[in-house]
């Protein structure tokens, strides 16, 4: 791939790596950097898995980062609970803030000095300038544009300032944040799955900011610190974060450091073609796991209703997932999730779990740990689950582990 950025051409490949004839940089490295405002969701999994799969298919690492920046808005026990969930799912990370790494440390609210450095440079390089601009003022602006009808957009005030006028608002020690000064013209980049796209940054948003009040970064300039700094090779996120690109590439390019490859990956949808929404409860990965859906049950789920895979039948295995993901084969196209078919897959992969000796040992231990929180006096051993899941299973009715707590209690 290569970047073109008005009449400038830079490969879009990380210091660091070599392309291999034909494929890939030999150094596979991507990152699944999820903020902690929240639990994570059958989104976030996909995207998580997706990064496993690619870093795996090419004996890569995958490195979980979090992205702990916005302070105000951080859910206690969300930053644990996500790492553990991608353990239950069995994609677990390379490199995290649990498992540490040399790329370190792997939450965004530590690495500030990093990001206070690229702004400086920045800053001695004319490309970003400080904005002085008070709150009551950026009201105005977005006031007055949605009266005419208009996109709010910050008007680039403090591009102009001088260096006198900043020194004299510095001495009096007014607050500030500082921008990144947009260059003008369009920009084209090609993305690893949505192709050749072209955006006019300047002519439709005012300069972004990249620091703010609190010393803290925004998503734009943090994302391609640690992206840099970790020889990210690959960046695969949500086709959110498309339009963005752009404006993260022209930072790169600012910075005088090469990108890593972009793969926008698209949205998972309820059946229906609406967003999910964290509203709805039960696409939290917890409640599946409350509920004792089997984890190949989920992987196998999200995938089976996207691209990226050759063939689409139920019942894949992570092992299997890995040797048929295939970036280059992921469509445009949004992936349609319908949970009414999950008792189907359920059923699948927990006739396999029973059939195979490794597996429904594991299961059975499940088992016992749900009988006992239902029938907290009386004891299961293993042998008697066993039966019973045999026989379920020559039944055609393997049941999910939490209805099989029902099941169990009508042989007492």
């Amino acid at each position: 791939m290569r970047l073109l950025l008005g009449r400038v051409l830079l490969p879009a490949l990380h210091q660091g790596t070599r392309r291999c004839s034909g494929g890939p940089p030999k150094e596979i490295r991507v990152r699944f950097a999820p903020s902690p405002t929240g639990f994570l969701h059958l989104g976030g999994l996909r995207t998580a898995l997706y990064n496993y799969l690619f870093a795996k298919k090419h004996g890569g690492a995958f490195i979980l980062r979090l992205e702990d920046t916005d302070r105000s808005r951080l859910v206690p026990g969300a930053a644990a609970a996500i790492e553990d969930m991608l353990e239950w799912a069995g994609i677990p990370p390379d490199e995290s803030p649990r498992r540490g790494g040399p790329y370190g440390p792997y939450e965004q609210s530590q690495r500030l000095n990093l990001y206070h450095e690229a702004t400086q440079a920045l800053l001695e390089s004319g490309a970003a300038y400080r904005c002085f601009c008070t709150l009551q003022r950026l009201e105005l602006i977005k006031k007055e544009a949605l009266r005419s009808r208009q996109t709010p957009r910050y008007d680039n005030r403090c591009r102009h300032l001088t260096s006198n006028q900043v020194k004299e608002k510095m001495a009096k020690n007014m607050p500030f944040v500082v921008r990144f000064q947009l260059p003008s013209g369009a920009h084209s980049f090609q993305d690893l799955v949505y192709g050749w796209t072209h955006h006019d940054v300047a002519s439709v948003e005012g300069d972004p900011v990249i620091l703010k009040g609190d010393g803290f970064p925004t998503y734009h300039l943090a994302n391609v610190v640690d992206d840099y700094k970790m020889a990210v090779s690959h960046v695969l996120r949500g086709e959110e974060w498309l339009i963005s690109t752009t404006k993260h590439l022209l930072l790169y390019q600012a910075l005088g450091w090469h990108p890593p490859e972009y793969a926008h990956l698209p949205l998972l949808l309820n059946k229906d073609g609406s967003k999910l929404s964290k509203r709805q409860g039960d696409i939290f990965i917890q409640h599946f796991v409350q509920k004792g859906y089997l984890p190949d049950t989920l992987l196998d789920i999200i995938t089976n209703c996207g691209s990226g895979f050759s063939g689409n039948q139920t019942g894949r295995t992570l092992p299997e997932l890995i040797q048929q993901y295939n970036l280059q084969s992921i469509s445009t196209h949004s992936a349609l999730l319908d949970l009414e078919k999950l008792p189907e897959f359920s059923r699948v992969h927990l006739t396999r779990w029973i059939e195979g000796a490794d597996t429904r040992a594991q299961l059975v231990a499940q088992l016992q740990t749900l009988l006992q929180e239902k029938f907290k006096d009386l004891i299961f051993d293993r042998e008697y689950i066993e039966r019973i899941l045999v026989l379920r299973k020559v039944s055609g009715q393997s049941p999910q582990p939490i209805q099989f707590v029902f099941v169990a209690g009508k042989f007492l």
